[in-house]
């Protein structure tokens, strides 16, 4: 799954346009598949908002990201129905997250940098009752990202009861291009990015048809 990023604070008219040519590219092309609504303002009120604008606009997967709990129910009761992704959830922040996925079942991605504590977090998040859990290894560049999701590759195919979907953001450039690929061939994974071009589509569907 290929997600694109709005933040909170992006202008009302601005976020309009940007899904507006997304939905041109679908007649073409297949990607992408959700948009992750990211919590820049720190405040429930634009949270909510901006979750409810697109929500109208985009009938695809939704993505909710930030790091307070406190702020995700008024976001999540317009578009509970939907069973949007819950990103930002953590060890010092875990029961909370999952109280909220738990209630409006959605799914959660739990974040960690040690590949053992992030296996940890996701299976005590089902535990708590979250019928689905992500799981983000935070990488920040290249060499971590192949390591990495090479590492959890070889964890899931020895215990395949730890087989969780992996979370990359990858930002945006060339550069996230080539960490979106390198994801997605290691092991399957939802990409989220900060931008996303029309080749940058045309090449990441070619990719995901070739993968699946």
């Amino acid at each position: 799954m290929i997600a694109l990023t709005v933040s909170d604070v992006l202008d009302a008219d601005a976020a309009v346009l940007r899904i507006s040519d997304l939905l041109k590219r679908n007649h073409d092309l297949t990607i992408p598949d959700a948009i992750c609504i990211r919590n820049d303002s720190f405040s429930p009120e634009p949270f909510a908002s901006m979750t409810e604008l697109i929500s109208k606009l985009w009938q695809g997967q939704i993505i909710l990201e930030t790091e307070d709990p406190s702020v995700l129910t008024k976001a999540v009761i317009p578009i509970m129905d939907r069973s949007p992704i819950l990103i930002g959830a953590n060890s010092s922040n875990l029961e909370q997250f999952t109280m909220v996925a738990h209630m409006f079942g959605c799914s959660l991605c739990v974040s960690a940098e040690d590949i053992e504590t992030l296996f940890n977090l996701a299976e005590k998040a089902e535990e708590l009752g979250v019928k689905k859990v992500l799981i983000d290894p935070m990488m920040r560049n290249m060499k971590q990202c192949l390591e990495t999701c090479t590492d959890i590759k070889r964890v899931k195919e020895v215990l395949p009861k730890l087989d969780y979907e992996v979370v990359v953001r990858s930002w945006s450039g060339e550069y996230a291009m080539t960490m979106a690929t390198v994801s997605l061939l290691t092991d399957d994974a939802l990409i989220i990015v900060d931008d996303l071009d029309y080749d940058c589509c045309d090449t990441l569907s070619a990719l995901l048809n070739s993968i699946r």
